[in-house]
């Protein structure tokens, strides 16, 4: 490693090799001399993932970074002080100063480059993971199209997508790097979790945690406390914590720009009975599932035997007799990764087959009415199947 670098996890030139050969064997394809990712900090960063993969400069809240990646030469990273990304990150030498104008910094680079057939993708002009409208800001491509008014501007969201979700040995090694910090952060919190305390200081157990063991910030966290809480909210709320309160969330850790998460349930003291009984289910419905997760499997069949399981496996008499269950599971990486099963899936994705290399949160859901639970770990598809990348196990944590 380069003794001029300053520590932070990096990626070796083996793995920025791989990574450029297969962008720009996928612009040959599409016929492009370059492509430009815009910048775009949005949704706890998740939005620079495309920058970050290419150039490795990326890292932290206010970090905006637009990339030009030519067909042939050094790609560019487009920043706000170019002094803070020298010693930063070992694969990228042509720094642009952006003083914010991100779209005058990009447009200095593709002037440079050769451009034979005036065609330039975009990531993130449209259908982006979470972005169906695109990630691309309406000041930044203007800038470009009046710049080079005789380019053709080509959406490139989709080859990119396809490319990130292969995850290689190195990235796997991040997030599972990253998915042993949220274990560590829920154990924290359900310590946290006594009568009379701040909802915040049980979330802010966590989010110390994920601090003090090396992740980046921001992450996304979603979180809610209570007897019989509906739905997660953005933020913890500044109730005091009762007795039999149970604390639903989505953590995030992120090392070296790679975000896994954990859905863990937790309680001060025992929560109510009918907790107890969907956690099980959930439980019962997660292994059942994730025995299934092999590569072949398209996710539509997985989400249709999720559903199939989930009625076997449910309750038919008692306290939760009617509960269903349902498959939910979303990529995990640089930020926004495909594949997105939720309550927005796209057809893009129940179209796809699982492969070797998909890295996601797997964390099916039941529900009985309002109420909703579910545990997840972030995991690796193997050439045999899935492999967990946590090692928290699978019980409801009680504190207090």
């Amino acid at each position: 490693m380069n003794p001029d670098l300053l520590p932070y996890p990096y990626f070796d030139d083996a793995e920025r090799d791989r990574r450029w050969g297969l962008i720009r064997a996928a612009m040959a394809k599409e016929g492009l001399d370059c492509i430009v990712v815009p910048n775009n900090t949005g949704h706890s960063t998740h939005f620079q993932a495309d920058a970050r993969y290419i150039t490795h400069v990326g890292g932290g809240g206010d970090a905006d970074v637009a990339a030009v990646f030519p067909m042939e030469g050094e790609p560019a990273a487009v920043v706000t002080q170019t002094r803070r990304w020298v010693r930063t990150q070992p694969w990228t030498k042509d720094l642009r100063e952006a003083g914010r104008a991100y779209g005058s910094g990009a447009l200095s680079k593709l002037k440079e480059v050769s451009l034979p057939n005036k065609r330039v993708g975009v990531v993130g002009l449209r259908d982006y993971v979470r972005a169906p409208e695109g990630t691309a800001l309406l000041g930044f491509m203007r800038i470009l199209q009046e710049g080079l008014p005789d380019v053709e501007w080509v959406n490139f969201s989709d080859p990119m997508e396809d490319i990130r979700l292969i995850k290689s040995d190195a990235e796997i090694a991040f997030l599972e790097k990253a998915q042993g910090i949220i274990d560590a952060a829920y154990k924290n919190a359900a310590a946290a979790a006594k009568p009379g305390v701040p909802d915040y200081t049980v979330w802010g157990a966590a989010m110390a945690t994920v601090c003090l063991m090396g992740s980046e910030i921001p992450v996304h966290q979603h979180w809610v406390g209570g007897p019989e809480p509906e739905f997660t909210l953005t933020r913890p709320t500044h109730g005091l914590v009762e007795q039999g309160w149970i604390f639903l969330s989505e953590i995030e850790a992120c090392w070296g720009g790679y975000h896994a998460q954990g859905d863990q349930p937790l309680a001060c003291g025992k929560p109510k009975q009918v907790w107890l009984d969907l956690f099980a289910f959930a439980i019962d419905l997660w292994n059942e599932t994730f025995a299934r997760l092999k590569p072949g499997i398209t996710v539509q069949e997985l989400d249709s035997v999720t559903a199939s399981d989930a009625e076997r496996l449910a309750p038919k008499s008692g306290p939760i007799a009617g509960a269903t269950g349902m498959l939910m599971m979303h990529g995990r990486g640089l930020g926004s990764d495909a594949p997105l099963i939720t309550g927005h899936a796209r057809g893009r994705d129940l179209e796809r087959t699982i492969e070797p290399g998909w890295c996601f949160v797997f964390k099916p859901t039941v529900k009985l009415g309002k109420l909703n639970i579910c545990w997840g770990d972030t995991v690796a598809i193997t050439k045999t199947g899935a492999r967990r990348l946590g090692s928290a196990p699978q019980e409801l944590l009680i504190g207090g």
